[in-house]
């Protein structure tokens, strides 16, 4: 597998891991409060509001946060990436080796 496409290959992989990573916790979010219901979802949402939206934080404080989540999926995605990298080039040029 050439260079190229081993890097093609295990950003995609890195994409889909992130990907399926915050599906499962979505799924389980839901899960969670369909198992809690209706009003319990409800009285924990008025808390969050209360919390989070009557008294906004000041838009530094909310795009540093943003900023440094960003930064942190990026360093997932790229940690993922370089990490699938390195096993496909083994996996490649253990291949290799057994056909030549």
């Amino acid at each position: 597998m050439g260079r190229m496409k081993v890097k093609i290959v295990s950003e995609l992989i890195s994409t889909a891991a992130i990907g399926t990573l915050a599906g499962l916790v979505s799924h389980g979010m839901r899960e969670k409060w369909h198992l809690l219901g209706r009003q319990t979802y409800l009285a924990k949402e008025s808390q969050r509001f209360d919390k989070f939206y009557a008294n906004p934080a000041p838009a530094i404080h909310t795009i540093v946060i943003g900023l440094i989540l960003a930064l942190l999926v990026f360093a997932l995605y790229k940690g993922l990436a370089f990490a699938a990298e390195k096993l496909l080039s083994a996996f490649s040029k253990s291949s290799n080796a057994e056909q030549g």
